[in-house]
């Protein structure tokens, strides 16, 4: 079979809106997945620019080789924005966008001012190496544990499409203005373009589809209100945290606290100013409570459970008394009211051979100690609690 730059150009073309209309589709379904539209952006964007090159000799050379060309470099950048968003970097326009118009500007030069196909080729494939290589190395420099797999099968596929790239611009340059007369060695990168081409968008979908499980998973594990773990989620991740504290002879510390009058709060202003009393106090707990691999959670309710590895009981209790401190000096505000809110905790630290649940009991009767004796207050599991406790415990 004969292979040429038309031929090829065509096949590039058709690939591009296979993708195109794939990603689309994906997009309809996945319309929360920010970065997906943007990616829908860079390969559409990429397909008019292919589009374009290809119509080489049936539209004016502007739009062929000038528009066309600048598109396509402005799919990179919208591709390398799209990454940095799916990694939560904070990329700025500004120099991908001068990049792309000095890009454009020195295709103009060679293709009007002194036209060198081979000079074109060279700084079309220079851009694409350096594109290629800053997705690779966003990849891998700042993949999140959760995404670290696909991150770096995504970054393995962008540093062989640099490598190609580069490998291209060493290519002696072909005689002629006229790139749809290439010889083999540009039919030859054409061919492995497709394939690269094609790769980058099984990566891209590897990448949509771990963070979407990575989602999915976090959806499950929590309260959809405050963002914090649910019951089941605090649950199992405590314990697996209290055990690492075991093994290493480090103390485990535990908190219950509950809202003191919650209800009389949704009596009075309603259940949409309840939940965003909830809501503030999670904002509250998060600037107030800062220890190393904190667990936060919503029990149920208007109850919370924090969970602190490595804490002893005097620290657990400073941070104790910070959060009731930070609650009852921030009421909550709506509008123009304000609603005060306290807090009642109950605090504990594990034994050897303490059981999760065990903790949870001993830091709830700590704190219904803390409702008796008038609230907003702070108290902590006492030795005769503890013995009630594990009476209970032996009786179960």
């Amino acid at each position: 079979m004969h292979l040429d730059i038309p031929t090829l150009t065509l096949a590039s073309l058709l690939m591009g809106v296979g993708a195109s209309i794939g990603f689309t589709s994906l997009m309809t379904v996945l319309h929360t997945q920010r970065v997906l539209r943007i990616w829908v952006a860079a390969i559409w964007m990429s397909t008019v620019a292919i589009t374009l090159i290809g119509l080489r000799n049936h539209v004016p050379d502007l739009f062929s080789i000038v528009l066309g060309n600048g598109l396509l470099t402005a799919s990179n950048a919208l591709a390398l924005k799209g990454i940095a968003t799916h990694l939560d970097l904070s990329l700025r326009w500004r120099w991908p966008l001068v990049f792309v118009a000095a890009y454009t500007a020195f295709i103009a030069w060679y293709a009007y001012v002194t036209p060198s196909l081979g000079t074109r080729l060279l700084i079309g494939s220079l851009q694409a190496m350096g594109f290629n290589f800053a997705f690779a190395y966003l990849l891998f420099r700042h993949s999140k544990p959760e995404i670290r797999a696909s991150c770096r099968i995504a970054g393995a596929v962008m540093l062989v499409n640099g490598l190609f790239y580069f490998a291209r611009s060493l290519m002696p340059l072909p005689p002629g203005q006229d790139i749809m007369e290439a010889g083999t060695p540009v039919v030859a990168t054409y061919v492995i373009g497709i394939l690269t081409g094609l790769a980058s968008y099984f990566a891209l979908l590897q990448l949509i589809t771990e963070r979407l499980m990575v989602d999915l998973r976090r959806a499950a594990q929590t309260d959809g209100l405050t963002g914090l773990l649910n019951r089941s989620a605090i649950v199992g991740e405590g314990r697996a945290a209290m055990a690492r504290c075991q093994q290493r002879g480090l103390p485990f510390a535990l908190l219950i606290f509950d809202l003191d009058h919650f209800k009389q709060i949704n009596d009075t202003w309603g259940h949409d100013a309840g939940d965003a009393v909830l809501r503030h106090v999670t904002r509250v707990l998060s600037q107030v409570t800062r220890w190393p691999g904190q667990l936060a959670s919503r029990y149920g309710g208007e109850e919370f459970v924090l969970a602190l590895p490595g804490a002893s009981m005097q620290q657990a209790l400073d941070v104790a008394e910070r959060l009731r401190h930070a609650l009852a000096h921030s009421p909550t505000r709506i509008g123009h009211q304000s609603i005060p809110v306290t807090a009642s905790i109950g605090v504990t630290v594990a034994r050897p051979g303490a059981r999760f649940e065990q903790l949870v009991r001993e830091a709830d009767e700590a704190m219904y100690r803390t409702k008796f004796d008038g609230r907003n207050g702070v108290s902590w599991a006492e030795l005769d609690a503890r013995r009630l406790a594990e009476a209970g415990d032996s009786r179960c």
